[in-house]
């Protein structure tokens, strides 16, 4: 049978995403054995080619302007974030 999972294993701090199989053996002669073995799942996918450039302004009327440049619209857990960050308008007292 062909196992398909759609999401990649995931340990962090606050969540964690994880395969397993358990195994149960059923003894008439003896207690049942269960065993639970744990494997990691790491998706082996083509990256979309498409990835454009994202832009977001965010401000307050006539005081504060702040545009942010990312170089990529989608990112990998383990990609690091590189980006601009524009000052548009300051007026703050």
């Amino acid at each position: 049978k062909i196992f398909e999972s759609p999401h990649e294993s995931y340990t962090g701090i606050s969540a964690q995403l994880r395969y397993f199989i358990r195994i149960t053996v059923l003894r008439s002669y003896a207690p049942n054995v269960v065993e639970e073995h744990e494997f990691w799942v790491q998706n082996a996918k083509q990256e979309s080619e498409i990835n454009n450039s994202i832009k977001m302004e965010v401000g307050i009327e006539d005081c504060l302007h702040i545009e942010f440049e990312y170089n990529k619209a989608k990112y990998h857990l383990n990609d690091v974030v590189i980006g601009k960050i524009y000052f548009l308008l300051v007026k703050i007292k």
